[in-house]
């Protein structure tokens, strides 16, 4: 008998170290239901976190209805999760039908449902849900079979978290719409990017330049010019093949129209391309470059007098390859950049369950960029809230404060084009210059061979809001014919960029400084010898998405000449994806 005892003993002692006392449910479930006055609510969200914990370890049954309501309602704060591992833990078989809802409701994060089932299986039930008539055991059970079983998405309705419309509901960007199904069902399909990929970009820019258009009543003359350009630029960076290809255009003309038989008019097009491939053997690589460029001009003065009509068209064109090799290399880290400063907006808020990893990131970068055609960042923000939610990274519903902060990251346009890294190389090429005849052209024509040097630096400081970035250059004529030049040319420009914010993270603009020198020798043009000496301060205000207006300041020394300056420039861009590992 006494040894009957001492086992009734040591069982009780056993169950009281893994159970909650019951006497403390009460005061849990207390805590759950009401923020106290004298807690803020980033402590309170934590308290009741531990305060789920508790309950599911209680074995205590009165804790299934608050965790059930838990698991219910909360399906963007990881309390829900721990109500829904809680509910397995309490055992009792009256939480079913409402883990049964919620792992086959296609609203909730798949690790919500895949918790859902494991509960279920502890529980010893099935995961396929009962037929709506067949009831359910409690009340808040049957709330989860009714409501979240037949669509309710908790605090949002069916219509706004489930049907994929890319409309809010009136009110703005509900939780439901931002974590729930709506944002995993309608995730773009996104590109492929092997696993070896280190950075890749993909940009569409158009920057307009001057446009006039004006009307003279009384002389009856109309005028217009405008000046545009155009450029498209892909590249990817894996570790031991690079490549990428870039073209240009830009177009300059004019036209003057007065009354009578006279007109003028006038056009200028310049159109280039490139590209380049290297093969690496860890940092050193060969390279092979193509390139080629095309001038296009028109002029028409059409005179009162038709004796005194001009017309001129005129076609230059070159073509140049190379090869060589190099060391090092310079990434676009802006996809990388704007991961961090994520992490660091839901850390600043206490929103961050665990750290950004690998994956997440890879999976984030590469939405972003199926994504970079939208003409607004809704998608993209439901596509990152419910990415970041699925990873168990974002913790509960992001409220409106974090939510526009999140959008500030998503918008910043100062994160393209964020070099880092140093490269170097040496290339020997071959090019041929096609130039219109003309009996005093003091320029080369025919086929040239170079050796080309290049230069390029990247550093990113103080938390990515300064950049350091340089470029260097140097490039020798090889095999030149007997009496002709050998004209060397070297320069080198560097540039600092301090990036602004505003206070919840808006992007407001960058200052940049910079300075340019460049020596060449070339004995054309009437001159041995030309120094050029420049420096140029600026602000870019950014309006949009790659969109902004530049206004700087320049002085420059050219060939003993001071130079003094201003310039705006407006840039409109779109289709930028960019990707860094």
């Amino acid at each position: 008998m006494r040894a009957l005892v001492v086992i009734a003993l040591v069982a009780a002692a056993a169950g009281t170290a893994h159970a909650q006392p019951a006497g403390d449910v009460p005061a849990l479930i207390k805590l759950i239901e009401n923020q106290p006055s004298d807690m803020d609510r980033s402590t309170w969200k934590d308290k009741r976190r531990d305060a789920a914990k508790k309950l599911g370890q209680s074995k205590d049954k009165r804790a299934v209805p608050a965790l059930e309501k838990l698991a219910t309602d909360e399906t963007f704060d990881i309390i829900g999760e721990i109500a829904i591992e809680g509910l397995g833990q309490l055992g009792d078989p009256g939480a079913i039908p409402t883990l049964q809802a919620i792992a086959a409701d296609p609203s909730r994060d798949k690790s919500q449902r895949e918790l859902a089932r494991k509960a279920i299986a502890k529980l010893g039930g099935s995961a396929e849900a009962p037929h709506p008539e067949a009831g359910a055991g409690s009340g808040s059970a049957a709330l989860g079979t009714g409501d979240l079983g037949s669509g309710s998405a908790g605090s949002g309705s069916a219509e706004a978290a489930g049907s994929g419309s890319a409309t809010p509901p009136s009110g703005g960007v509900t939780g439901g719409l931002l974590g729930g199904g709506s944002a995993a069902s309608e995730l773009p399909a996104l590109p492929e990017m092997s696993d070896d990929t280190l950075a890749a970009y993909d940009r569409v820019t158009f920057a307009g330049g001057t446009a006039n258009f004006g009307y003279d009543t009384l002389t009856k003359r109309m005028d217009f010019d405008a000046d545009v350009a155009g450029s498209y630029a892909h590249r990817v960076e894996r570790e031991k093949l690079a490549y990428g290809y870039d073209a240009d255009a830009h177009v300059v003309t004019g036209w003057i129209n007065p009354s009578g038989r006279a007109d003028t008019r006038g056009a200028e097009v310049d159109a280039d391309g490139d590209g380049e491939a290297r093969i690496y053997r860890g940092q050193v690589y060969g390279v092979g470059k193509v390139t080629g460029a095309m001038q296009f001009n028109y002029t028409a003065d059409i005179g009162a007098n038709p004796g005194n009509d001009i017309k001129n068209t005129t076609l230059a064109a070159d073509l140049e390859l190379a090869l060589g090799g190099g060391y090092g290399r310079v990434l676009d880290v802006g996809a990388q950049i704007r991961v961090h400063r994520l992490s660091r907006t839901l850390d600043a808020a206490r929103a961050l369950g665990r750290p950004i990893d690998a994956a997440t990131a890879k999976k984030l970068e590469l939405t972003w960029w199926a994504l970079r055609g939208e003409r607004t960042t809704y998608r993209a923000l439901v596509a990152t809230v419910a990415i970041l939610r699925e990873a168990g990274i974002l913790l509960g519903e992001p409220d409106a404060g974090l939510t526009y902060e999140i959008l500030n990251v998503l918008r910043d346009t100062q994160l393209y084009v964020r070099p880092s890294g140093f490269d170097a190389q040496l290339t020997f090429s071959e090019g041929y210059l096609d130039r219109p005849p003309a009996p005093d052209a003091a320029y080369e024509n025919g086929r040239i061979e170079q050796l080309l040097a290049l230069v390029g630096y990247g550093l990113q400081l103080d938390d990515d809001k300064l950049e350091l970035s340089g470029t260097g250059y140097a490039r020798y004529r090889l095999f030149a014919p007997n009496g002709a030049p050998s004209p060397y040319a070297a320069g080198a420009n560097l540039t600092m960029q301090r990036f602004t914010y505003g206070e919840h993270g808006d992007p407001l603009g960058a200052i940049d400084v910079t300075g340019t020198v460049e020596f060449s020798s070339d004995d054309l043009m009437g001159s041995d010898k030309s120094l050029y000496v420049g420096g140029s301060i600026g602000f870019t205000y950014w309006i949009n998405q790659a969109s902004g207006l530049r206004l700087a300041g320049q002085i420059a020394e050219d060939g003993g000449e001071l130079f003094l300056g201003a310039q705006l420039t407006a840039t409109y861009g779109l289709l930028d994806g960019t990707f860094a590992r």
